[in-house]
């Protein structure tokens, strides 16, 4: 019983630590924004980098387009359209870097998503809204 009690205020506090800041839906556990510019305008970058984690992994992004549906379940096919948008970032070696631009789609939908994405710097993911994330 005492182990049991560990383990679940253990789980309670990680749990309320890991919440992310920003309002999200998490209906059927699918990470979905709340807000409708994150992720379709170039000053709410949907933020999938490692340059600024410290790690050498460049699949973070490649993970994420992986798990990330339409509204019903449907499958997402993405197309990356380039490199756009030049952004300031003090933080950085170079002061700044180039935001990239992805095109969703799925059967049904009636005109495709346009994303953008910073692959220099990494908070948690989530979808953008009208997509959700497995």
């Amino acid at each position: 019983m005492k182990k049991v009690l560990v383990v679940f205020f253990t789980l309670l506090i990680f749990g309320c630590n890991t919440t992310p800041k920003e309002s999200i839906s998490t209906d059927s556990f699918h990470l979905t924004s709340n807000d409708p510019e994150y992720g379709y305008t170039e000053k709410k970058p949907i933020e999938l980098g490692s340059f600024l984690r410290g790690t050498k992994s460049a699949s973070a992004h490649i993970e994420y387009f992986e798990g990330l549906i339409g509204p019903n379940g449907e499958k997402v096919k993405v197309t990356r359209l380039g490199s756009c948008c030049a952004f300031e970032d003090k933080s950085m070696p170079f002061g700044g870097g180039l935001l990239d631009r992805y095109q969703l789609t799925y059967e049904g939908q009636e005109k495709p998503a346009i994303i953008y994405v910073n692959l220099y710097k990494f908070n948690k993911p989530l979808a953008p809204k009208g997509f959700s994330l497995l």
